[in-house]
């Protein structure tokens, strides 16, 4: 029994060595936070912290009603390493056919529905910003750059600000929503279009194929042990 203890505990060590959780995305800041600083904190008319019926999903993480989101904000790489991201379509409070690219490839806009996901690996590296970016019903796009918070509907009209804010998810690593504010300040704003994003692991073909093989030695013992 301590053999087989011994094996149990050398294939967990060979399996999953190097799997704890590492920090592979993060919030950074840029010079062009829009509107007041009211306006980061999330207002009672705000669609996706009271849930409207059939219009957000039911099981995404919230930021609630007076919750702060982070504005002129981007979303980059901590990790040299390849890491998955999963991307989910949470909802939408806007009329407009807002839009959701990832590599200048459309992925979400007002056809899809709460929980549609999207996933991919990045392989841009540390410091790197994620390539994403969005585009509202009057063709302005936000990219994910130092750009986000100084794009206008209206030039010379500050309240016009198109822009995503983000949220860290409380308690929980890799993971933020990106709440798109498609125009005009000041309204239910951080609801336009809401994507939850969460980065992953990627699975090593190799580890996984070692502790496979782990597995299979200790029920071939198992098995043997039984007919003894």
């Amino acid at each position: 029994m301590k053999k087989l203890t011994q094996g149990l505990a050398m294939a967990a060590a060979v399996g999953f060595a190097g799997v704890a959780q590492a920090a592979y995305i993060d919030a950074v800041a840029n010079a062009n936070a829009p509107g007041a600083v009211a306006e980061q904190s999330v207002p009672e008319d705000n669609d996706y912290a009271t849930r409207a019926g059939g219009t957000w999903t039911a099981d995404a993480a919230l930021y609630n009603v007076g919750d702060t989101v982070l504005f002129g904000h981007n979303l980059k790489s901590t990790s040299s390493d390849p890491f998955k991201l999963t991307f989910t379509y949470l909802g939408k409070e806007a009329s407009d056919n807002n839009q959701f690219y990832w590599n200048n490839t459309l992925v979400f806009d007002q056809t899809n529905s709460p929980d549609d996901t999207f996933s991919t690996v990045f392989y841009g590296g540390l410091d790197k910003l994620l390539t994403f970016s969005f585009k509202n019903g009057n063709n302005v796009e936000v990219v994910n750059d130092g750009t986000n918070g100084s794009q206008l509907n209206i030039p010379g009209e500050p309240k016009s600000s198109v822009n995503f804010n983000l949220f860290q998810v409380p308690n929980e690593q890799d993971y933020f929503l990106i709440s798109f504010d498609d125009g005009w300040s000041g309204d239910d704003n951080h609801d336009d279009m809401v994507i939850a994003v969460r980065a992953t692991k990627v699975p090593e073909p190799g580890t996984l194929a070692l502790l496979g093989l782990g597995l299979a030695g200790i029920a071939v013992r198992m098995k043997g042990r039984k007919k003894a």
